[in-house]
């Protein structure tokens, strides 16, 4: 399946260069979301392993503290790694709108007389709404699996290599599976988008015989 990894690459990195910083340290903490994920399961594990072996109490202690703490920081860094997405998501989305505004501006007659002002606001406002909130799920949701997901495969690969094959075997099945889904919903979602732009631009049709009769 030919996949345009580098027409997809293009629009991101464009918008997202002017803030390169607040992308940076979107990705650390992104990172560090992942790694205190990752942590928690583990320290939870020292305290069951800890119990069953009979050991200190201090150690029971300092093990529920470690894992409080995790917790914790863990919320902090999904909380702010949602505000940078979404800051990051509607700044350069909104520099999207700005380049699309000017190029429609710079269009001839004939381009202004086929697309009416409906149309036009419903492909430059509605359509790259829906792009703002897609760029702030994929770093919150699917970027964030991800790397959690291949984290997951090195710990299991670490403790068993046995569960960490077939856990890759798994993944690799859903993976063709999504990508096969991929392939059947974006049709349909362009089909979904576009009777919103026709809607709009049968409205103002309509309303233009009447503007005139009246």
């Amino acid at each position: 399946m030919h996949f345009p990894v580098r027409r997809y690459l293009a629009l991101p990195v464009t918008y997202l260069k002017p803030q390169w910083r607040r992308t940076l340290l979107m990705a650390a903490l992104l990172l560090c979301n992942v790694g205190l994920q990752l942590l928690g399961p583990q320290v939870l594990r020292y305290f069951i392993d800890t119990i069953l072996g009979g050991g200190a109490a201090s150690l029971l202690v300092l093990a529920s503290l470690l894992y409080v703490g995790v917790t914790l920081a863990d919320n902090a860094a999904s909380i702010a790694t949602t505000y940078l997405s979404e800051t990051v998501a509607w700044t350069a989305t909104n520099r999207l709108r700005i380049d699309l505004v000017a190029h429609c501006l710079s269009l001839d007659m004939g381009f202004h007389k086929a697309h009416t002002p409906g149309e036009l606001i419903e492909r430059i406002d509605g359509d790259v709404d829906a792009l703002s909130n897609f760029l702030s799920l994929f770093v919150i949701y699917l970027l964030t699996n991800i790397v959690l997901l291949l984290g997951v495969l090195i710990a299991l690969y670490l403790a068993d290599w046995l569960a960490g094959l077939l856990m890759t075997t798994v993944t690799a099945i859903n993976l063709l599976i999504l990508m096969r889904i991929r392939s059947i919903a974006t049709p349909r979602w362009v089909a979904y988008r576009h009777p919103g732009a026709r809607g709009l631009r049968q409205d103002n049709a309509a309303a233009r015989p009447a503007r005139s009769a009246s």
